[in-house]
């Protein structure tokens, strides 16, 4: 059976600020098949930030919406790090369970074009 770890909690902020119909305090689980999709997907990411995903979910920088993957977007700037947004992705499954989905520091491109729309909202 695969390990399933919560990771955090859907507060009160991020469901206004979305508008989600999504209970508050809801936990936000990261199973070893999410950690997995990490580590393949973003190896070094993973393994220079993988130990803080409940930081970043808890005591992010920004927080945004994904336009198309309906999901919330956890930012947390590393500045000794040069600087690197780190980007936690949480989704709700079918059922409606959070899932902590991928984790990558997000190309200094993709921050500007998310600060020229306004999608970076600080937390």
């Amino acid at each position: 059976m695969e390990k399933i770890e919560v990771v955090g909690k859907l507060n009160k902020r991020i469901i206004n600020e979305f508008s989600l119909n999504i209970n508050e305090n809801q936990d936000i689980f990261c199973g070893e098949s999410n950690r997995e999709h990490m580590k393949s997907e973003h190896p070094e990411d993973y393994k220079k930030y993988g130990e803080y995903i409940q930081d970043i979910i808890s005591n992010p920088t920004y927080i945004a919406k994904h336009p198309k993957k309906n999901s919330i977007e956890y930012i947390k700037v590393y500045i000794i790090e040069d600087n690197n947004h780190v980007l936690v992705a949480v989704r709700a499954t079918g059922k409606g369970k959070l899932f902590a989905r991928t984790l990558f520091v997000m190309d200094p491109i993709k921050v500007e074009k998310y600060k020229s729309k306004n999608a970076l909202i600080p937390y």
